[in-house]
């Protein structure tokens, strides 16, 4: 049994040595300049050595076992991620130009996309659909009532807004007919006043009758009291 176990183990470190072993190295993409080449993206799973010299292949370098790397221009691996917690399991293996891939045991599910973490699913989510409560549809009378009601709120608005909208001309023209016979009165009273106040007599006439009066009975005194005086 010990040997079986040592030798699957085995087999799995050969897997994966010979998955990285088997990245092609070198400059996937590279710039001439003069003498020199210029790399400017690497072959999958590699990392960059050198930014120019005289080989491509010697730019770029595949990952080292247990690293990885996704971008086409990068110094250093990424180490491979581990599925480290014990409601996880590793579903697809590290490459040198791709990541660990976990994910959890039966009766958990992942947390999130990237699958960080195990949650326990719950008992409700386990259940056949089923199972599951459906959402009943409403019965057809009640659908009717709702229909018919909502046809005779709209027949009340379409009677209440040309009523509404007759009542205010109606108001609005008894305003202005109201407005035109009180400026009318006004004017017909302003003109009597006017009127009754050219009739009036005059009282000065009177009075200046009674002062020449007074007068005339003022100067026959003095004229008889200067006669005796001259005899």
């Amino acid at each position: 049994m010990k040997l079986l176990c040592g030798l699957i183990l085995a087999g799995a470190v050969l897997v994966l040595a010979a998955g990285h072993s088997a990245v092609e190295s070198g400059c996937l993409d590279f710039d001439i300049k003069e003498q020199d080449v210029c790399c400017t993206k690497c072959k999958p799973g590699n990392r960059l050595v050198k930014t120019c010299g005289s080989d491509p292949k010697s730019l770029c370098t595949p990952c080292a076992k247990g690293k990885f790397t996704t971008k086409p221009i990068q110094w250093m691996c990424d180490n491979c991620r581990q599925c480290s917690s014990d409601k996880m399991r590793v579903k697809v293996n590290c490459t040198a130009s791709s990541d660990t891939v976990c994910e959890c045991i039966p009766g958990y599910r992942c947390a999130n996309e990237k699958c960080l973490r195990c949650i326990k699913e719950s008992t409700t989510e386990q259940q056949p659909n089923s199972t599951r409560t459906k959402p009943t549809a409403l019965p057809a009378r009640d659908a009717e009532s709702q229909i018919t009601a909502i046809l005779i709120i709209f027949a009340l608005i379409c009677l209440v807004i040309p009523v509404a909208m007759i009542l205010f001309l109606e108001w609005r023209r008894r305003k202005a007919i109201h407005k035109t016979h009180v400026e009318k009165e006004t004017l017909e009273a302003g003109g009597q006043t006017q009127t009754s106040l050219l009739d009036e007599p005059s009282f000065c006439f009177p009075q200046q009758e009674r002062g020449g009066s007074s007068q005339s009975s003022t100067s026959s005194l003095i004229s008889q009291d200067s006669r005796p005086l001259e005899a």
